[in-house]
């Protein structure tokens, strides 16, 4: 992993938040647009996007771009792999982390970006538009809450309470997976109650402690838990892949997460 000093991981995490709260406020100046003004078209997965995702990737890219190192977006272009293969360090972006809550106007998007190397991420950023809270969270920097109407103000450090039972394990909404296929063996269905969260929020609330386990079966691509991922390693809690139980690697060929999970517990 190439070195950073804390000076520049301090500098690069300040970057960091200051463009996902840019990013924040371009969803917010569209979210009361009409269907018709947002231009929604399909991706070719299937998945919605809309000008709400392409003003933030820019907002994103404004603040980002000008820094040294190169940019995964999902809403970018991305570069052949023969390219990206040997980047020691690049920003991982998601503008619109749940495009579908944001287009029915309900709680569960955000804003997602990570500066990663392939070992894992060195910080995360996630901000929720709708409740203003912005997470951040830094490699032997611990985790804050900022604010997105005053993101200069000094952040309030988290660390989460230790968790106690019942255990809250935290899903999301498409998760389809018996209860007992998603918890760790020493765990048994009565010892938690279960949750669904949309999109990287459920990281958030790990690193609050309003949650204590996240396992999702599902594929996942990587901007969608790398800003998550980078705010729990700041605790001590990386997110881990469910086929060998080691932390999530990270610009792969295809940028696919085949099922993960993480826990306090």
């Amino acid at each position: 992993m190439e070195a950073i000093s804390g000076a520049q991981l301090a500098f690069l995490r300040a970057q960091a938040v200051a463009a996902a709260v840019a990013g924040a406020h371009a969803l917010l100046r569209h979210i009361d647009a009409g269907k018709e003004a947002l231009l929604i078209r399909a991706k070719p997965d299937g998945s919605p996007v809309s000008a709400a995702d392409f003003a933030s990737h820019r907002a994103i890219l404004d603040i980002l771009g000008p820094l040294d190192f190169p940019v995964i977006s999902e809403e970018g272009e991305l570069p052949p792999y023969a390219e990206r293969r040997a980047w020691p360090l690049f920003w991982l972006v998601d503008p619109l982390d749940g495009t579908a809550a944001f287009l029915e106007r309900r709680s569960g998007f955000a804003v997602n970006i990570a500066l990663c190397a392939p070992e894992g991420p060195l910080l995360g950023v996630v901000a929720d538009p709708l409740t203003g809270d912005v997470y951040s969270g830094a490699a032997g920097a611990g985790v804050a809450l900022h604010r997105l109407a005053d993101p200069v103000a000094l952040p309030r450090p988290l660390s989460p309470p230790p968790p106690s039972r019942p255990f809250r394990l935290v899903l999301s909404r498409t998760e389809s997976a018996p209860l007992a296929d998603l918890l760790p063996p020493h765990l048994a269905s009565e010892d938690v109650t279960v949750a669904h969260v949309s999109g990287a929020l459920k990281f958030c609330q790990l690193a609050t402690g309003e949650a204590d386990l996240h396992s999702r079966t599902g594929p996942y691509m990587e901007w969608d838990c790398a800003a998550g991922d980078g705010i729990l390693r700041a605790l001590g809690l990386p997110v881990r892949s469910r086929a060998t139980g080691t932390p999530l690697r990270y610009n792969s060929p295809d940028l696919r997460v085949n099922g993960l999970w993480v826990s306090r517990v």
